[in-house]
Parts: structure tokens; sequence; C-alpha cells
């Protein structure tokens, strides 16, 4: 957005211009501006800590796991994400396919491997392919109304419901089969929900439903993850571009606004964050989601939009898709499975009124599409043969969110004990284990705020045979002194017998650790050490995010010397909530499978326990204190981090102003993991206890 006058841009500088919000279609417009030579001042202003928005793929769990987006529908020349897919080499050679291209599914969900009903019966894949011809008939039939000055039924789901009801008078057939019938429609309209994102399809508007194009070829996933789009969009961008954490609380447009730094210049845009930073722009790109554009529709903008701009992102209408993914020891599908439907008896697209949400949201799941193994097996049915379902679900009025709880962490120490926090490991360690004869040496990188609970047993167990380096990254946050990795490796390389190599001088150097805790880093560093040179050239993944095993990079002349980067394994169990805890503050467990509150509390508990009283000069307290609530409300004030929350009272709602909890938590994880808390070694308890025991 821009002004309706126009100001005058700085000779030679080109405008100022800002981008908010960094998924994917704020990466895609910045991309965009960057390779023109007019737009060289670009931002974008990030909320959270990561870019990518929807778009996010997970490789904690063994394999890869989408948490948002996870197929290209239609994968053909046509589709712009398919085209950026297969530039970047995202894409398996199936989907790359002109026959995978070419083929027509008219925006259909596939058929199901398998179906079963409610009451655990298998049903009649020849009934289901009946139903689902009928249903998507129907469907292709609502296209002729593209355009119409007005249909009668309006809506979608009516239409649907109308012709359903004539069909059933031909039906022939028992009550019960009819009912499941039924049964079946009922779940294809919960696809065509998921589909069409939408909590009904009574809320879709019948004329103009056809206008949504249908691309050619059959929907395809990217083997190493959706997030490899999005990491690779914002790798083409310079360095400097993005900006997180900074979410955007009022963009002020139409106006004339000055900067200090550029006397003289006047922007028609002001960009106020949250922090109490702005930025001046001369134009603004803003990519927000839709349901955020509806919540803060009346603070956002100052002035407010037009009232016919207002009026239109008010009706557009929109919803949320649900996954949840349950686990298994061993599969009870056959081996060539890939989709379960579920149909429940109980449920037919006729019924008047749907029952209560709490009560019934499970029977709005439309089934479960099988994930590859995440483990390779010496048989189908083994115990490793660990896999994973997805069950989708259509949109409803409000969002169930599934989150991992273990202990709460107390004042004086865990509460009980350990959570089975499971990992799954095996891929990765059985690859590592397959390439060991190519390796001279292993280095094992830790994080230096956590070198013993951040160990991984397994990989003694696993690896033991090879000189064994240990690195401790991120020394000066554990306030630790550097040595040099590469004289040390030639040296233990050097007085250590070569297993299968030939006599040829070159080092092959195992990386390994578990997640997070800079393994990447520490290649791109040594490389820009010895070499000279930036990140590693993209070798089956981009540089500094590690997608497979055995990306092997040069990262010395003299010596030769290569390093083969891996993913980061954790540890089946995790073996207390202590050290859970102490693996999430490091980033090496997902802050949200413990709770950033009560990670912040942990933190608290460690400083204080430790003596260590960064966080009281940073954030300027005054004095420690060992109460969470207390310390997050200050640190809120401080940061002027504020929500508005409703309170229900016998006069009516009434908005209250109180701190940022959440926010304020963040901050706080924020500061110590970036050092602003000074050098923290969590581990110093279990250090002083070994040095007791050696003593």
């Amino acid at each position: 957005m821009q002004s309706g006058g126009r100001q005058a841009e700085a000779p030679g500088r080109g405008p100022r211009v800002l981008v908010v919000g960094g998924g994917i279609a704020g990466l895609g417009a910045a991309q965009r501006l960057c390779r023109h030579p007019a737009f060289s001042h670009l931002r974008v202003l990030e909320a959270t800590a990561r870019a990518g928005g929807r778009i996010r793929s997970e490789h904690s769990f063994g394999g890869v796991v989408e948490v948002g987006a996870h197929w290209i529908h239609g994968p053909s020349q046509g589709n712009p994400v398919f085209q950026l897919a297969a530039k970047y080499g995202l894409l398996g050679e199936k989907a790359l396919s002109e026959e995978n291209q070419l083929i027509e599914t008219g925006g259909h969900v596939g058929l199901p491997s398998v179906s079963y009903a409610s009451s655990g019966v298998s049903v009649s894949l020849e009934l289901v392919a009946e139903m689902a011809s009928l249903f998507y008939s129907l469907i292709d039939q609502t296209r002729e109304f593209l355009q119409a000055a007005e249909t009668t039924p309006p809506s979608v789901g009516e239409y649907l419901k109308e012709k359903i009801r004539q069909h059933m008078a031909g039906w022939t057939e028992d009550e019960e089969t009819k009912k499941l019938k039924l049964a079946i429609l009922k779940n294809l309209f919960n696809v065509e929900c998921c589909v069409s994102g939408t909590h009904s399809m009574d809320l879709v508007a019948l004329a103009p439903f056809g206008e949504y194009t249908v691309l050619p070829g059959l929907d395809c996933t990217f083997p190493e993850g959706y997030q490899g789009l999005t990491d690779c969009i914002m790798a083409s961008l310079p360095k400097d571009v993005m900006v997180f954490d900074k979410p955007v609380k009022t963009i002020h447009w139409n106006g004339s606004f000055r900067e200090a730094s550029a006397p003289g210049e006047t922007f028609p845009v002001l960009v106020e964050c949250e922090d109490g930073d702005c930025f001046p722009a001369h134009h603004v790109v803003v990519t927000v989601p839709l349901g955020f554009f509806k919540k803060h529709l009346d603070t956002f903008f100052e002035p407010p939009l037009p009232t016919e701009k207002v009026e239109a992102i008010r009706k557009i209408g929109f919803g949320t898709n649900n996954k949840i993914f349950l686990e298994f020891e061993e599969p009870f599908w056959e081996p060539d499975c890939q989709h379960i439907q579920v149909v429940w008896e109980d449920m037919s697209p006729l019924e008047d009124t749907a029952p209560e949400l709490q009560d019934a949201w499970f029977k709005k799941l439309i089934g479960f599409w099988v994930l590859p193994p995440f483990q390779e097996p010496p048989a189908p049915r083994t115990q490793e043969y660990a896999e994973v379902l997805l069950a989708q679900r259509p949109v409803h009025p409000g969002l169930i969110q599934l989150r991992g709880r273990g202990q709460l962490w107390g004042r004086h120490g865990p509460a009980g004990p350990a959570p089975p926090f499971r990992r799954q490991g095996g891929t990765g360690l059985k690859k590592m284990q397959s390439s060991l004869r190519l390796v001279d040496c292993i280095i094992e990188v830790h994080d230096a705020r956590i070198p013993l609970s951040g160990r991984n047993p397994l990989f003694q167990e696993t690896l033991g045979l090879k000189p064994h380096l240990l690195v401790l990254n991120k020394m000066d946050l554990a306030d630790l002194k550097e040595q040099q990795v590469i004289p040390t490796v030639t040296e233990l390389v050097g007085s250590s017998y070569r297993y299968h190599r030939g006599e040829h001088v070159e080092y092959c150097i195992m990386v390994i650790g578990v997640p997070n805790v800079g393994k990447s880093s520490l290649i791109n560093s040594l490389r820009r050490q010895h070499l000279r040179k930036g990140k590693a050239t993209r070798v089956g993944g981009e540089p500094g995010i590690t997608r497979a095993v055995m990306s092997r990079i040069q990262v010395c002349e003299r010596p030769l010397m290569f390093l083969l980067d891996t993913p980061g394994v954790l540890a089946p169990r995790i073996p207390s909530v202590e050290t859970g805890l102490k693996l999430a503050l490091c980033g090496t467990v997902l802050d949200h499978l413990v709770g950033e509150e009560t990670l912040a509390d942990f933190l608290l508990y460690t400083l204080n326990r430790h003596q260590l009283s960064g966080y009281v000069q940073h954030y300027g307290l005054g004095e420690a204190c060992d109460d969470i609530a207390s310390v997050l409300k200050r640190v809120a004030v401080k940061l002027r981090k504020t929500q508005k929350v409703k309170v229900l009272t016998g006069t009516g709602n009434v908005n209250v102003i109180q701190p940022d909890y959440p926010a304020a938590a963040r901050d706080f994880l924020r500061a110590f993991r970036s050092g602003l808390l000074g050098p923290v070694m969590l581990d110093r308890d279990l250090l002083q206890g070994r040095s007791a025991e050696e003593s």
C-alpha cells in the first residue's frame, strides 16, 4: 500500500519497501522485488522467529512430518509452486515425469486403499466407488452455475443435498445399505470441506464455485519436506532482508513521516511494531493471513481502510484444516496401504441439525494418510517398522490443539518421574553406520551449555569404533575457551589406524550431534577459516539446513578434508524431566512440547540456583526474584507487551489490559539463547558432581 499522494524518493537510493509477513506470499514478493535494481532498500517483517508461515516441516521424529502444507495440487507447468520446486530440485523423479503432469484428476481426491465403518467392519470399496462417482459428478455439475445471475439453491451444500434426495428415490437396497451410502456421502462432504477450507459446504456460494481452476497432474509431496521450498526462497534473499520477531501493531498510511537518519526526506507510510520499533517506508506489501486481518481490522490500519475494502475482508470466509498425527509401534494396515477412509455410520449429509462440536469433533475426521516409514525395516511388521498416520479433518469454529504435556517443573526439582518422551533416530543412525567405512574420524558437536545432558548415548554405542572428537559449540554462551578443530582432527586421525581406506591423504570426517547444536554452523565456520569461502555449496540440501544424511562438503585444502553433514538425532528416551527442560532451553526440543512459560520458569529457577543475575540487569528488575509470574509481569510491562482480555462481569463484558505473559516468556527465552543474560552453563551441577567423584 502507499499514500494517495506521492512523496519524493531520495535520488539514487530508490524507494524503501516493507513486506509485512514472512510466509510464502511475503517471501515470494520479496524475492521478486529483490530481482529489480530499483528496490535495494527492502525489509520483510516477520512476527515469529521463523519464516514460512503455515509451511513447516518437522524432521525431529526420524522422518519428514508436514505440520502445515502437505501436497502440491495440480503439479504441472501452469502451477507456480511446482515450477519453483522443480527449479530448486526439491521433487522426486515421478513428480517431475511428463506422465504425472498430464494426469487429469478433476480436482477430486482419489479413492481410499481401504474403508472402515465406525463399528469396525470393512466397507465395500465398490460401494465407496459408486458413491464417490455420484458425489463428484454432482460437484462437476456445480461448475455449470458459474457467473449465473441468480441460483436456487444459493449454496453448494444445499444443491448437493437436493440432488442426493432425488437420487435416493431410485435406491432399491435395504435400509441398512441406504444408511451406509449416506454415511459414505457424509465422508465425501467432509473431504470437500477440507479441499474448500470451510466448516460446511452450506457456506460456499454456488455461483462462483466454478471459478477455481483445476490444473492437471497427480498431487505430489516434497521428499525432504515442503519447508525446503521456503528455505530456498529465503536463501536467495540478501541476508539483511529478513527481520524476525517483529509483530506489526499498526500501519500508519496516507501521512508524511520523517526519520532522523534521513533528514529532509518524508515517507507516506510508517509501520509500528509491538515492541515500539517503527519503520518508515514509501511502499508496504501486506501479506498477513486473512484471519489476522479479520481479528485486527479495526486497529491494524490508521487511518482505517476504505469502507468497501473493510466490507470485502469481512465477507470473505476462511477456515482451518487441522492435522492429528498418530504413531503406532506396529502398523495394522497392509504395506501398500496409503489412505484409510473412516465412515461414521450414524452420520448423514441430509441431517438438518449437527451435533455439538465438543461431543462429535472426531466425526469430522475424513480418514488417515499413511506417512512413509521412518525406519528401514528388515521385514514388515516388526517393532522397528513404526509409522505415522495423518488424520485430517475439516474446519470448525474453534481450533483444537493437540499438545504434548510432560511433568511440570517444581520450584525445587521435577514434580515426578520423567515423561516417556520418545524420539525416533533409527534412520539417521543406520545411515551413519552404513557410511562408517568411508570415515576417518567422527566429530560430535555439543552445545557448550549442556555438554552432558546434550549427549546422545547411542552415538558412542553405534559409532564408537572410529576416532572420536567432542566439539563444544556456542562456547561464548557458556564462558568456555576455544580450540582449533582441524589440527586436532589431523593429529587424532594420524595416530590411529585408518580402516578400509586407500593410501591417498584425504580425510573424511562425519559430523554428528543432537538437533540444533550448530553442526552446519561449524562446517560453514571451518570453510570460512580454511578455504576463505562462505556457506557450503548445495549438496542434497540448502546450506545450514540439513535434510539428508551424508552431504559431503570440503572444508580444508591442506590437508584435503571433507565433512559429512548429518541431521540431528536425539536419544530414544530423555532420561529425566530436568534433562528434557535443558534440551528445550537450548532449542534441541521444540518449545511447544514443553510450554514457553514452563521453560521460562525452569530458566529462572536455574539462574537463581547458580546465582546468575544477568536477567536482573538486562530487564532492570532491581533484585532477583523466584516467582516467574512476577518476573514475567515486570518483563511484559517493561517491554510494553500487553493484551486485551474480555472479562465477564455482572453488568456485561469489560475489556481489561493485562500483561502478555506468553510474549514475555518468549522474550525471556530469546534473551537467554542470544546470550543477553550472560554466559550460562546449565550442566554446572553435573560437572561439579563428576569433579567431586573423581577427586
